[in-house]
């Protein structure tokens, strides 16, 4: 149950951490915005390479950090992913076409059905489409 907790007062300090990127996205307060992202991906213990290149498998059991709770935690990294294409557009369909396909990966093995989800994987094939 401890554990349990923990799972969630990190998930949700991080998802802090992605609505002030957001947040400042929308404001066009971008200067705040790469040192967030780095938080997150800092709390997680990842970056984008490795976000962009290792398997989805992989990532999750990298994230598990022994309490199980890799799933929401890759969920946060993707959608920091998704902030962050919008610092690199040369980068940026990349960037949504990797956090689309972990976020179908997430939809398939989380236990969950999430509606934020279905709408995120909306929005990303809008903004691929265009």
């Amino acid at each position: 149950m401890l554990k349990r907790d923990f799972i969630m007062v990190q998930i949700e300090e991080l998802a802090k951490v992605v609505l002030q990127i957001i947040t400042n996205r929308n404001t066009n307060a971008a200067r705040r915005i790469p040192e967030l992202i780095q938080t997150v991906y800092t709390s997680l213990k990842l970056d984008r390479l490795t976000l962009m290149t290792v398997p989805p498998e992989e990532l999750i059991r990298r994230l598990n950090s022994d309490d199980g709770g890799g799933i929401p935690r890759l969920e946060i990294a993707v959608k920091t992913l998704i902030e962050e294409s919008y610092l690199h557009p040369g980068e940026e369909q990349d960037m949504l076409q990797r956090a689309k396909l972990l976020l179908e990966y997430i939809q398939t093995h989380d236990n969950t059905f999430s509606l934020e989800r279905v709408s995120l994987l909306d929005e990303l094939e809008q903004r691929l489409s265009k």
